[in-house]
């Protein structure tokens, strides 16, 4: 239960409306800086913790990683979902990682 309010919370202060928080153009700069880079550096750590953060808040509640799923298949992943589209990197950061999750890996009803 607390991790769904939790969730429920991030869902919230993530919205574009708030100012401050991280934006897609953001997460978009860490990602393109980290992968220009021979060794990982500080952008790289930012985008990989962040998508993290979101990856264990979100998942079971928003989307629902398939069992065997590495942290870092699901960062591959998000990084694929924000490269293909532009358009969203004015969202907010953890709405795309939440759609790319959420498209990779939906919840199914069991």
């Amino acid at each position: 239960m607390k991790k769904l309010i939790l969730f429920v919370s991030f869902i919230f202060i993530s919205s574009n409306s708030l100012a401050g928080f991280t934006s897609g153009n953001e997460l978009q700069q860490w990602l393109s800086i980290s992968e220009n880079k021979k060794q990982p550096d500080f952008n790289s750590g930012l985008y990989k913790g962040y998508v993290s953060g979101v990856i264990d808040v979100g998942n079971k509640y928003a989307f629902c990683l398939s069992t065997g799923v590495t942290r870092g298949q699901a960062i591959a992943v998000v990084s694929k979902y924000i490269k293909n589209n532009p358009e969203k990197w004015n969202k907010g950061a953890a709405s795309l990682v939440i759609k790319g999750l959420k498209k990779a890996f939906p919840c199914t009803k069991t």
